[in-house]
């Protein structure tokens, strides 16, 4: 694995993406918008050990792993491209 992807799992806003959906790239967007700092994670971008690991952390807040999967201060996860909801767990 290389360095870096466990650090993302501990970033306060991390994005598990799929580099070719649109969903994720309306979040990414959003995110943007709101100058939020955040860290994504473009799952199938990924080796396949490396997809296995982020699979794993997905299935904590989801055991389906829908993509859009955001989460904040691994306190709060939002699914899907869902403006409002984004938001509400950012306090923005």
């Amino acid at each position: 694995m290389p360095t870096g992807l466990e650090d993302k799992f501990n970033a306060n806003i991390l994005l598990f993406a799929l580099s070719t959906c649109v969903m994720c790239r309306r979040v990414k967007a959003l995110l943007k918008d709101l100058k939020v700092e955040y860290e994504y994670i473009d799952v199938d971008l990924l080796s396949r050990d490396e997809k296995n690991r982020a699979k794993t952390e997905m299935r904590k807040w989801d055991p389906r792993c829908p993509f859009p999967m955001l989460l904040v201060n691994n306190l709060k996860c939002v699914i899907g491209d869902e403006p409002e909801q984004i938001r509400k767990a950012l306090g923005k």
